[in-house]
């Protein structure tokens, strides 16, 4: 399976309304459920059957699922490219593996799947609670390539130091990093992560180098700084980078999930607008957890 595709997905859920809820869920934002087994046999069955498919699939199950133990489960997860189980008492069942706690909506289910794919089995809840952590976080991105989004992430990154906010802003631009350029900055790969500037005000760059720790870098920086701005660059072919494992796709992917807002600007000519409206449909298919908030920039006076 290339890594840009979506995932083959198989549930083996014992509740039918959990079962419904997961699999009509995921294939709403364009998984594909390729089985949907009602017990441990006829699972096995399938999985033995069809080794192609198993060895590209998601298997999603409940750890009550007819005739399942914690040694079949181990068996059936090696068969398969990756599994993950959902339960609402994980104590009962912690001998089985990658087990959560089932999602409360669709969101929370898109979030839990993509962070899996990315970092399989890492960790067994989300590393950012919202109701808890210190910072809010804006990450911004263009509906196409120059309508300032940088420039709005700078702005608005240097405003809130000025007002006595610490601020962290990060240039997550894979394709065109250009934060540093612009403030003349150099040396920002420090070990800490990020580098102060200014007064409140400290600068990160992602670089595939950090890119694998990504999830470690901003839960250190959610307990340090009030606000953080991120640079997401151009967000063209969303859906593909939500699910891509591509180092390229991680920050995008962990803003969606993370970040309190996704500001997305476009300029107001026909281009933009056209922009934006493919942007706005990939959008209408795409569960996160980040507000949406839409500028209009480089609009003249009166026009």
């Amino acid at each position: 399976m290339a890594e840009h595709e979506l995932p083959i997905v198989i549930t083996a859920i014992a509740d039918a309304q959990t079962e419904g809820f997961i699999a009509s869920g995921l294939f709403a934002q364009g998984w594909s459920v390729v089985y949907r087994a009602l017990d441990t046999t006829s699972l096995k069955k399938y999985i033995v059957s069809n080794p192609e498919i198993a060895k590209n699939a998601l298997l999603l199950y409940t750890p009550d699922l007819a005739e399942l133990n914690p040694a079949s489960s181990l068996e059936l997860s090696r068969m398969v490219k990756q599994s993950i189980g959902f339960s609402n008492d994980l104590e009962k069942y912690q001998n089985y593996p990658g087990l959560y706690e089932i999602p409360k909506d669709l969101t929370e289910l898109v979030s839990l799947v993509r962070g899996s794919i990315r970092s399989p089995l890492i960790r067994q809840q989300s590393p950012v609670q919202h109701s808890t952590r210190r910072a809010q976080v804006i990450a911004i991105g263009s509906a196409g390539s120059g309508v300032g989004c940088t420039t709005v992430a700078i702005n608005i990154a240097m405003e809130l130091s000025v007002l006595e906010k610490s601020t962290l802003l990060i240039d997550a631009n894979f394709r065109a990093p250009s934060i540093a350029v612009l403030l003349s900055l150099r040396n920002l790969l420090t070990d800490e992560g990020w580098r102060s500037v200014a007064p409140q005000l400290s600068i990160s760059e992602i670089t595939q180098l950090r890119s694998n720790s990504i999830d470690e870098l901003m839960a250190r920086a959610i307990d340090e700084f009030d606000q953080i701005i991120i640079d997401l660059g151009s967000i063209s072919g969303l859906s593909n980078r939500l699910t891509d494992q591509r180092w390229t796709s991680k920050m995008t992917t962990w803003s969606c999930d993370n970040a309190d807002e996704l500001l997305i600007i476009s300029k107001p000519d026909l281009l933009g607008a056209h922009r934006l409206d493919q942007v706005l449909i990939l959008l209408e298919k795409t569960a996160m957890r980040a507000k949406l908030g839409f500028l209009l920039n480089m609009k003249s006076q009166g026009k």
